[in-house]
């Protein structure tokens, strides 16, 4: 577009000839064009640009990459945390979720399942394009969806006279049973960015430090559970249960609005570009070619199982008799999961730092096999300690585990770190999954 269809002459040019009098009114002489505005901009390319925009301490800079601080750290702690606090908010309150929707109990541990396949699918799906994506703009864009969804869905339909209308809907406000699974497992879908926090750890710490850093982030994911029952737990108590999801959706934000002025952006690992498909059929090569991944994914298989199938089966014992707690107490108990929380990065430290990560992983299952045998054979005999000694060696054996895998798979691939974590992960939940769905089934049928 010329300077003069801006109405602006440039100074190379010869000027106009002024307008007479009949061109001014009639507008058919020379020199008159007719000027158009640029269009505003839409709403989908104002969310990009507020997304794609990095504060200038947050740009990448080859000459002097971004420091991995201990600020850093934590941020991704948190925002891990509050993350997948996602998946754990229903597990205290299935019976409620049951009476709401007049389900069974059984039926009800339809949405922690549909939470995990969620999941599982967004690790499958979207966690290996963060090897291809920038992970900032990748994460805050799955981070901002995950916030608006889990408010609320448009939902439209025609009715007879083929009007069109919309009814707002959402995890907060849904009185349907059938809607509340669906968009429980949406929002898990997109759930997945602390499974992209944590490659990108790999890469920004040092490797003498990275072991203790994956463990800072990772007990904030543990942090995340550990709260999201405990809240959930509490605020059920004295207020609806739809509070609890209130709150998520205003924690959903207030990460997004910490990443989008903190983190640092990273270019892309692979920067001339990978298809699709073939990042997909990677993940089964790299799963294939390396022993160590196949180790790792079927220890995280057995472990999660077991970790899921006694935190959501847990809420049915001790809501029922001989325990008969409050969902207040129910809540309260996940507090016992904060020593191991503690302890994990100090044994990381001390342990997984300093020698082979498999010796932390043959720790961790002698931990997580003798709270098994304990709980195992006390959980019915009405005395509390049982449960407790077995949610404390749980949790702290399979965090020693993951945390010592996750550094030993990190090595494998530099390039790859999301598709190896993909495979871990997807191993990992898959677990979780089947340990939900076997766990609640068997426990329905013999206690």
């Amino acid at each position: 577009m010329t300077p003069i269809q801006h109405g602006i002459s440039s100074p190379h040019e010869a000027p106009s000839p002024p307008l007479n009098a009949q061109s001014r009114h009639s507008g058919t002489e020379y020199g008159e064009q007719k000027t158009t505005s640029p269009s505003p901009p839409s709403t989908w390319q104002t969310i990009y640009g507020v997304l794609s925009y990095t504060p200038k301490r947050c740009r990448y800079d080859p000459a002097n990459p971004p420091k991995f601080s201990i600020a850093l750290n934590l941020l991704f702690a948190f925002a891990g945390a509050f993350t997948v606090a996602n998946l754990y908010y229903n597990h205290p309150i299935l019976h409620l979720l049951a009476d709401e929707f007049h389900v069974s109990n059984e039926r009800a541990s339809l949405i922690p399942t549909l939470a995990q396949a969620g999941y599982a699918s967004g690790l499958l799906f979207l966690c290996p394009l963060g090897d291809v994506f920038p992970r900032r703009l990748y994460v805050l864009a799955l981070v901002l969806f995950t916030a608006t969804a889990w408010y609320v869905q448009k939902i439209y339909s025609a009715d007879s006279n083929a009007d069109r209308s919309c009814a707002r809907l959402g995890l907060c406000l849904t009185n349907s049973f059938a809607l509340f699974c669906s968009l429980t497992f949406l929002t898990s879908l997109t759930t997945v960015t602390p499974q992209l926090m944590l490659p990108l750890v790999g890469d920004l710490a040092p490797p003498h430090r990275r072991a203790s850093a994956l463990s800072v982030v990772a007990s904030g994911l543990l942090l995340g559970i550990l709260v999201a029952r405990l809240l959930s737990g509490v605020v059920t108590n004295y207020t609806s249960w739809r509070t609890i999801y209130w709150l998520a959706f205003a924690l959903q934000y207030l990460i997004f609005g910490l990443l989008w002025l903190f983190m640092p952006d990273y270019p892309s690992a692979n920067p001339a570009g990978i298809t699709y498909p073939r990042i997909l059929y990677s993940i089964l090569t790299i799963f294939l070619q390396h022993p160590l991944l196949v180790q790792a994914c079927l220890v995280g298989f057995c472990t999660s199982s077991t970790f899921t199938s006694f935190w959501t089966t847990l809420t049915f014992l001790l809501s029922a008799p001989p325990y008969a707690y409050s969902t207040l107490i129910i809540g309260l108990f996940a507090l016992i999961g904060i020593s191991s929380m503690l302890l994990t990065p100090i044994f990381s430290r001390l342990v997984t730092d300093r020698f082979v990560p498999l010796l932390s992983v043959l720790i961790g299952l002698a931990c997580a096999l003798v709270g098994t045998l304990i709980g195992t054979y006390t959980g019915t005999t009405g005395t509390v300690a049982g449960p407790i000694l077995q949610a404390l060696l749980l949790d702290f054996g399979i965090q020693s585990a993951q945390i010592a895998n996750r550094a030993a798979i990190y090595a494998i691939l530099p390039n790859a770190r999301n598709r190896v974590n993909t495979a871990y992960m997807i191993s990992a939940f898959a677990g979780q999954l089947t340990g939900t769905a076997v766990g609640n089934h068997v426990y329905a049928r013999g206690g």
